[in-house]
C-alpha cells in the first residue's frame, strides 16, 4: 500500500500582543477616516460611517481616540507626514554629486516620492475640506510649518552652492510650490510631457540658481584679494616751507 505523503507542517504566524492589536486598529482607523474624508468631505465623515469603513464597531473611535475631531486630526497629522519620509533627507541626494546630476536626482526623487504619487490629489482635497474647521485648520498649518523648515533644511543641505545668500530659504520655497502645483495639475490627467518640461526647466532653473551663486561667491573673493594684495601707495610729505 503506497505511503500517504505527509504534508509539511504550516508554519503558525506569531500571534500579536495587545498592543500590536490596539496599533492596528488605529491604522485602520485612520485610513477609513482618510477614506471617508476624501469621498464624503468632512461635515458628512461620521464616526459610524469611518467605523464601518474600517471594519470595527464605533465605539473603537472613542476607544482609540477619544473622539472622532481627535481621530481627524490624527489622520490629518499622517497626511502631513506622508510628505516628510523620515525628516526627507531620503530625498535629497549627496551633494558632493555632480551639480546637474544632483538637481535631476533631487527633482526626480521629490517628484516620485511625493508630489507625484497618485494619492497626492486626495491628500490635498481633504486639506481642502478641513478648511472649514478652524482648530483643524490651525493644526495643519502648524505642522506643515514644521515640514516645511525640515524640507529647506534637506535642500539647501544638498545644494551648498546655495549657503550664505539671503533668499536662499525663499527660493526652496519656490522649488517646492512649483512643485505642489503640477502635483495639484495631475487631477486633471494632463499629457505626461508637460509635467515632465516643468520639471526639466526647475533643473535647469536650480541648476543656474547655484552657478550664478558660486559666481558671486567667486567675485567676491577675488575683489577682496586684490585689496589685500595691492601694494599701499604713500602720500607725498609736502616740502617744508
Amino acid at each position: 500500500m503506497p505511503e500517504t505523503p505527509q504534508q509539511a507542517p504550516r508554519s503558525r504566524q506569531p500571534r500579536r500582543n495587545q498592543a500590536q492589536r490596539s496599533q492596528a486598529t488605529q491604522q485602520d482607523l485612520i485610513a477609513a477616516t482618510i477614506k471617508v474624508v476624501a469621498e464624503h468631505g468632512l461635515e458628512n465623515a461620521s464616526a459610524f460611517e469611518i467605523a464601518k469603513a474600517a471594519g470595527v464597531t464605533p465605539g473603537a473611535v472613542q476607544h482609540h481616540f477619544g473622539t472622532k475631531k481627535a481621530l481627524i486630526m490624527r489622520a490629518a497629522t499622517e497626511l502631513v507626514h506622508s510628505d516628510d519620509h523620515n525628516g526627507n533627507m531620503a530625498v535629497w541626494p549627496s551633494p558632493s554629486l555632480p551639480l546637474r546630476e544632483r538637481a535631476e536626482a533631487a527633482i526626480t526623487a521629490a517628484w516620485q516620492l511625493t508630489y507625484g504619487r497618485p494619492s497626492y490629489v486626495t491628500m490635498w482635497s481633504i486639506f481642502m475640506a478641513c478648511r472649514t474647521d478652524a482648530e483643524l485648520l490651525q493644526h495643519l498649518a502648524v505642522e506643515r510649518e514644521n515640514l516645511r523648515l525640515r524640507m529647506a533644511g534637506g535642500f539647501l543641505h544638498a545644494f551648498p552652492e546655495l549657503a550664505g545668500r539671503p533668499e536662499q530659504e525663499n527660493f526652496a520655497n519656490l522649488v517646492f510650490s512649483a512643485l505642489r502645483g503640477m502635483g495639484v495639475q495631475e487631477m486633471f490627467q494632463p499629457p505626461a510631457s508637460l509635467c515632465a518640461g516643468q520639471r526639466a526647466e526647475l533643473v535647469d532653473l536650480l541648476v543656474l540658481r547655484c552657478e550664478r551663486a558660486l559666481a558671486s561667491r567667486s567675485g567676491t573673493r577675488t575683489s577682496a584679494s586684490a585689496s589685500a594684495t595691492a601694494p599701499v601707495r604713500r602720500a607725498r610729505r609736502s616740502p617744508v616751507a
